[in-house]
């Protein structure tokens, strides 16, 4: 049975229902790229109030080692994920100093991102891989199909890492991958969004049955 974790979460309710609907970790947005960025005080308050068998995730983009140590015990985050270009080095240091379990983000497009990963092995817990891209058609840039590079994510299974696999995947997703990939966990965004900063509870509600091997 694979992990869930519910990113990207804006609001009390959506992180109570990913919580009630079975959701093994609860992602907050804390920097400024993110359109779904949260406050310090809105996380600490939305994380107070979860049981304790939900662990919360602070996602970072770059920061420094005192502003992630301060929203870390503000919080209560259990895990940190890197989403910028965070060396090995760095992403260790703040998982020992911390005492939280690390995540790397990469975005897999070709053969060679296996060497990048490489790197970072133990260094973080656990890789969250994006493996989704847009295949153009007849050349027009903005028409194209979502394609899903599972032969790259299987690439990443010879590092023997856990990893969670992303990239505005949904519950039908799920199930093609399931059938090629055995991941850790799954990231759940966008592909299970009903409006910006808004969770649709039907499609997160499939999206945790089926990554916990459920119909």
């Amino acid at each position: 049975m694979a992990k869930v974790k519910i990113s990207a979460l804006a609001n009390y309710n959506d992180a109570l229902d990913a919580t009630n609907l079975g959701a093994d970790f609860l992602g907050f947005h804390f920097f400024s790229e993110s359109p779904k960025k949260v406050s310090e005080k809105l996380a600490s308050d939305v994380i107070s109030k979860m049981p304790p068998f939900v662990s919360a995730c602070g996602a970072f983009k770059d920061a420094d080692h005192k502003q992630i140590t301060k929203t870390v015990k503000k919080c209560g985050l259990k895990l940190v994920e890197f989403c910028g270009v965070e060396s090995p080095e760095f992403c260790k240091a703040v998982g020992v100093s911390l005492n939280v379990k690390t995540l790397k983000q990469f975005k897999l497009t070709q053969e060679s991102d296996i060497l990048t990963l490489n790197e970072y092995k133990g260094n973080i817990d656990y890789f969250i891989l994006d493996i989704t891209s847009m295949q153009n058609v007849d050349g027009a840039p903005e028409a194209g199909t979502r394609i899903l590079n599972l032969n790259l994510a299987k690439n990443a299974e010879t590092l023997s890492v856990p990893f969670f696999i992303a990239g505005d995947i949904t519950a039908q997703d799920i199930l093609k991958i399931s059938e090629v990939l055995s991941p850790f966990g799954f990231d759940g965004d966008i592909g299970i969004e009903r409006l910006p900063k808004r969770k649709d509870y039907d499609k997160m509600n499939s999206f945790i049955r089926y990554a916990h091997g459920l119909k």
